[in-house]
């Protein structure tokens, strides 16, 4: 696995800028940037932040070196699935994935949502039977 300044300077390169750009994208001196690669300082929380998306790329691949788990890629391809099938439905832009709507709702309106679904399932299930 590689040393996190490896990565960092890896991610930097790939994109094609300098330590001196990082450091100024960052809101840092000029050499701070560096002494991350060279593992002289170790970054706080907030800077992890602001250099996974930076650089487009997880928390945990940035500290650990990891890509996604499994269960991530599962559930991507899940809810790749469930898009496409909503998709071939008729549907081009189902209000479910859109994000904003859901930072609105609480705990107890997902639920009210998932017995909603629950309930419709059941219905689908019951009209298929008799089919």
């Amino acid at each position: 696995m590689d040393k996190f300044g490896h990565r960092l300077e890896n991610l930097r390169e790939k994109i094609g800028y300098t330590k001196k750009e990082v450091s100024f994208k960052l809101g840092f001196s000029q050499n701070v940037y560096g002494a991350y690669e060279r593992e002289d300082r170790r970054p706080s929380l907030e800077t992890l932040v602001k250099i996974a998306k930076l650089y487009n790329v997880s928390l945990d691949y940035l500290i650990t070196g990891r890509e996604h788990s499994s269960r991530d890629t599962q559930d991507e391809k899940t809810l790749k699935s469930i898009i496409s099938h909503i998709k071939n439905q008729g549907v081009e832009h189902p209000y479910i994935l859109d994000w904003d709507k859901w930072k609105l709702l609480e705990e107890k309106d997902i639920e009210e949502l998932n017995a909603h679904f629950e309930w419709v399932v059941e219905k689908a299930k019951k009209r298929k039977s008799l089919q």
